[in-house]
């Protein structure tokens, strides 16, 4: 069932992509605001508290020329300072006790009295033109009622000031913007492709095995997880299909026993009750659950291969010594076949796993190859190695596995038609789960001889 869908300023709210894009331009703007904190301190703070220690001291300095030498010394020193070259312009205004102007070129004044700089304009006239100037000032009230103010230009600390603040705000503003917009776009780009990988889930959790998240082929990080998702998707379809065709398989090979040891046991039962021999029938019927035992004891070694839980013991192993043993045990069968069993082994082979399993494993194919052989035939056992890997090879003559089987032979019960059915159908498919336990493989191959089965093994040493 499909979940609704929720309205965009609740998809917003809980999206974590537009989280994260907020919070990306929160740090943004921290980080920004730090800069501009430094810069505002470096160009215009700095530099602020100079002229205001230097317009300090100089105020400080005609104080003392006032109290000390009175109104002529400090007009005297006021010119001075005007005229003396400097990198700063030099503002000044001396106000009589009645507030009369006695020199000074500032156009106008702060009233009342300030404490503390105060900023003021500082406009000059040149040639009839205005000429705007910020000044940072002083005031200073004396004991007989006169006041002083001295002030230096700030015009270029007042821009920067003035450059700075605007461009912080229109920073954050346009960071704020383009920070909810991107947010906005990412996350409902994000939550496309989060959408895509939802749909998939939703058909699996439905039961559709088939669903795929789409991929966009940018091969990006969203199509690396697609990719991983969709091959969990098919591994998991693929087991399913399997888990589904073993069950199949497993009712129709248990009917015909369980029929048999049904009837074998109602015969047994009949016979007892007329006094007839029944060792023959009992043996008949332990056969069939022999055979029944067997087809469980393979379904569950099978199974707890495929799933890591039987325990390998991962011990260097003689290839050559498992082959010899598997050929002596079959030997007797083979002759019994009027089959020939031609060995070509080296002095020595080693990989790296459980004896047991490789045994079963080297039998299993050695069976087959008996079962399947036409009598008075040659069957080659070779063991090589190269690039690393090391293997075993079982030869028949003739044309073996048809290719159209040669994909499915390794499924549980599997069998190809117009072929007696002599096993359990497992062989192949125990076979191919051991090797792969062992990190090799199980191939088919046509020669010049007929069909042989080769099975792939990594070398852990080889010595001949």
């Amino acid at each position: 069932m499909r979940t609704s869908q929720p309205n965009f300023l609740t998809y917003l709210r809980f999206s974590f992509t537009f989280r994260l894009a907020v919070i990306y331009v929160a740090m943004f703007m921290v980080s920004f605001g730090i800069l501009i904190a430094l810069s505002y301190w470096s160009m215009v703070m700095r530099p602020y508290d100079d002229v205001l220690q230097r317009v300090s001291g100089e105020m400080d300095d005609l104080a003392y020329a006032y109290v000390v030498g009175g109104e002529d010394i400090l007009i005297n020193a006021l010119v001075k300072r005007v005229d003396f070259p400097s990198d700063r312009k030099a503002f000044h205004v001396f106000l009589d006790k009645d507030g009369n102007r006695r020199t000074g070129n500032l156009p106008s004044w702060p009233n009342p009295p300030q404490l503390g700089p105060v900023e003021i304009e500082a406009d000059r006239y040149f040639g009839g033109d205005e000429i705007d100037f910020q000044a940072l000032s002083l005031d200073r009230v004396f004991a007989d009622g006169a006041r002083l103010i001295v002030g230096r230009d700030i015009e270029d600390i007042a821009e920067r000031r003035e450059t700075l603040i605007e461009g912080l705000v229109w920073s954050g503003v346009l960071a704020i913007v383009l920070g909810g917009v991107g947010g906005i776009f990412m996350s409902m780009a994000v939550g496309k492709r989060i959408e895509s990988i939802s749909d998939a889930a939703r058909k699996v959790i439905e039961g559709d095995l088939s669903g795929r998240v789409e991929m966009t082929g940018a091969k990006d990080d969203f199509d690396r997880l697609a990719e991983t998702l969709n091959m969990m998707l098919s591994r998991i379809e693929t087991s399913m299909e399997a888990i589904s065709r073993v069950s199949d398989s497993v009712a129709h090979e248990l009917r015909l026993p369980l029929s048999r040891l049904h009837a074998d046991l109602e015969d047994l039962a009949a016979a007892a009750d007329k006094g007839q021999p029944v060792a023959g029938m009992v043996d008949t019927a332990i056969a069939e659950t022999d055979r029944l035992k067997s087809v469980f004891e393979s379904l569950l070694r099978i199974a707890r291969i495929e799933t890591g839980r039987h325990s390998i013991e991962r011990e260097e192993v003689d290839l050559v010594h498992l082959v010899n043993d598997a050929v002596d045990l079959y030997q007797p069968e083979a002759e019994g076949h009027a089959l020939h069993l031609a060995v070509a082994l080296p002095g020595q082979m080693i990989v790296r796993g459980d004896a047991n399993l490789l045994f079963q494993m080297m039998s299993n194919l050695l069976d087959n190859a008996i079962k399947f052989a036409r009598q008075g035939s040659v069957i080659a056992i070779d063991l090589t190695s190269g690039e690393g890997v090391a293997r075993f090879i079982v030869e028949n003559e003739g044309a073996g596995i048809p290719p159209e089987h040669r994909q499915r032979v390794t499924e549980r019960f599997y069998r190809v038609e117009d072929t007696p059915s002599q096993g359990l159908g497992l062989g192949l498919t125990l076979v191919k789960v051991t090797a792969e336990a062992h990190g090799g493989q199980l191939e088919f191959a046509d020669t010049d001889r007929g069909f042989a089965v080769v099975v792939t093994l990594p070398l852990s040493d080889v010595r001949d």
